[in-house]
């Protein structure tokens, strides 16, 4: 059971990674991003695992679709203030824009927490162990972006809020599969 959730847990946060190598270059204390993203998984987590048996009638795979939503979001928020100025609205933005994208990198998660709380496996652990897996992602996408040849595509404005603007797109695609 625990290979099942370790896996389980890689498979959910394998989007993380897109949006931290994205965010990595519009955001400028990428601790922040990494800790936001986590402790937003962990909570929704959390609550996933304690609340299975409320909402076990309403909830379906289908609803990790709506984080591409605040993907894109996020994504067009970061186009339209790459040229923000003010050090103090920046950092509360770093904020929003992690905790954002917590939200939208793990619902999937929340929903994965769902489904194994539904098999049995509903330990405190579980959402431990699916932040941690999106924390690791999340810094390796934003460790890959602080590469030096993956630095050239920084130049590239409007290149990572349009990988985080594709990555919800892709997250859509499921309402239509």
């Amino acid at each position: 059971m625990i290979a099942y959730l370790i896996f389980t847990a890689i498979t959910v946060s394998i989007d993380s990674f897109a949006c931290g190598f994205s965010l990595a270059f519009s955001i400028k204390r990428k601790a922040l991003v990494v800790f936001g993203i986590s402790l937003t998984v962990l909570l929704m987590c959390t609550i996933t695992n304690y609340a299975t048996m409320l909402f076990t009638d309403i909830i379906t795979e289908k609803t990790a679709c709506f984080g591409g939503i605040i993907l894109i979001l996020v994504g067009i928020y970061n186009l339209l203030s790459h040229n923000s100025e003010c050090h103090l609205i920046k950092n509360k933005s770093d904020l929003a824009q992690s905790v954002l994208s917590g939200f939208a990198v793990g619902l999937d998660g929340a929903l994965a927490n769902l489904s194994l709380s539904l098999m049995g496996i509903n330990a405190f652990y579980v959402p431990i162990v699916i932040a941690i897996t999106h924390a690791i992602t999340v810094s390796l996408g934003i460790l890959l972006a602080s590469t030096k040849i993956v630095n050239k595509f920084a130049k590239i404005e409007f290149l990572p809020p349009l990988i985080l603007i594709l990555l919800g797109g892709y997250k859509l695609l499921g309402l239509f599969i």
